[in-house]
């Protein structure tokens, strides 16, 4: 392996980032893509698992004509899915910390890295309920916002103004500003998905075993550089982009046959779906090791910057 001197600026350049994630990414493919399976399985199972406990619910509904019969059902469910979900968690979490080993020359066999994080499962779940409470909370205040600035430009443009709705210009101005504003709200989710970009490897690294502490370290290890980890988030978006659209191809034209009046492309719209389903899992499938690649390379970038490890690839 050759050794790079580490240079906080251009380590964590987008090219650099991209760069050094791809080199890891191809040559780790096998071993990341094993633990990826692994954890897409999980959520393939959550899916699973709904499907055949609504089949059963369906039944014990049909013998005692009450939906009070199916509760139990429904806990055993809910238990599960937060079992499974925090597998699922972990083997994410695997991924990075696999990469990072890499960087710092210390390399870890999948089964090493696995048994390592074990211990922090039921946190790594924590990590990923607080994450996406945080990220829901910030996408509804920017989306009420976004509402209410919408609106009130188009009170002040009619009622005060007094220009017509049907004034070209009017609805000319309005979707530019709604178009302005609607990127200004996708920045700014972004700007704080940033600040928590990193936020698995202070837990899938470090001594910590606490969530908050791990989301409290990503924030201050980002602190300095938000602009640069946009900018890194919006360029690994862009390349996986082409991916996932190709996933999400076969579930649009799925919804699109299943609109129809005809009962038979109905059906087939179905299937349809359902094969879209399994196609975007296939895609996450590949395209989850990237990102937990460039997660660990901004993380070991950034510890960097405090204590001056050097970059290996």
């Amino acid at each position: 392996m050759a050794k790079i001197s580490s240079d906080p600026v251009g380590t964590l350049s987008i090219g650099n980032v991209v760069t050094t994630g791809t080199i890891l990414y191809r040559s780790n493919l096998k071993r990341y893509l094993q633990v990826s399976l692994r954890a897409t399985a999980w959520v393939v199972a959550i899916f699973a698992s709904a499907v055949g406990l609504l089949f059963i619910g369906g039944v014990l509904f049909g013998i005692t004509q009450s939906w009070l019969a199916t509760i139990p059902l429904g806990l055993v469910w809910f238990g599960l899915a937060l079992y499974l979900s925090a597998k699922c968690s972990t083997d994410r979490a695997v991924i990075c910390r696999l990469a990072y080993q890499e960087l710092i020359d210390a390399p870890e066999t999948v089964a090493v890295a696995t048994r390592q994080l074990l211990p922090r499962t039921w946190a790594f779940l924590r990590l990923s309920l607080l994450l996406g409470i945080y990220m829901f909370l910030i996408a509804m205040a920017g989306y009420i916002l976004l509402i209410l600035a919408i609106g009130l430009i188009v009170g002040v443009l009619i009622y005060v103004v007094k220009l017509s709705t049907d004034n070209g210009v009017v609805v000319f101005i309005v979707g530019l500003l709604a178009i302005g504003l609607a990127l200004l709200f996708i920045a700014l989710v972004i700007r704080f998905y940033a600040s928590w970009f990193v936020a698995e490897l202070p837990l899938a690294v470090e001594s910590t075993r606490s969530a908050s502490f791990s989301i409290r370290r990503s924030r201050q290890l980002s602190n300095n550089v938000i602009r640069k980890l946009v900018l890194i988030i919006t360029v690994a978006f862009l390349i996986t982009l082409p991916l996932s659209t190709i996933g999400a191809i076969p579930s649009w034209i799925g919804q699109f046959m299943s609109a129809s009046t005809t009962e038979s492309t109905k059906v087939a719209g179905g299937f349809v779906t359902i094969a879209g389903f399994f196609v975007s899992i296939a895609i996450e499938l590949l395209v989850m090791p990237f990102w937990q690649t460039i997660k660990a390379i901004v993380y070991f970038d950034l510890r960097n910057r405090q204590e001056g490890n050097d970059l290996v690839i």
